[in-house]
């Protein structure tokens, strides 16, 4: 679920297909997969996808700002990404010295 303007919709994206990317933006991200843990990683402004919904029938979404952030977040998961894979590897080496000493 995506919270957007203190509202909580569904949004579902089954086998999405990045068709376009503009722009360049970026925020600090995290992920449940690496508690407590942020970094910068650049992202595309805008994107334009396509996917089946919730009953199997397909769409496709143009999203921007927070919301297109997010599907690229979401969507590198599906290929084995996260963000730390986005960093320099001393960043990444911090990172997991970090999350090590915290064991």
């Amino acid at each position: 679920m995506i919270s957007l303007k203190h509202e909580i919709k569904k949004l579902v994206l089954i086998n999405p297909e990045l068709l376009d990317q503009e722009g360049d933006t970026g925020i600090e991200e995290g992920c449940l997969s690496i508690p407590e843990q942020r970094a910068f990683v650049p992202r595309a402004e805008r994107v334009k996808v396509r996917a089946l919904d919730y009953n199997g029938q397909p769409f496709e979404l143009e999203a921007d700002d927070l919301l297109a952030i997010c599907i690229q977040h979401e969507m590198d998961h599906l290929v084995g990404k996260l963000f730390v894979d986005y960093l320099s590897p001393l960043k990444r080496q911090r990172i997991r010295q970090k999350v090590e000493k915290a064991r």
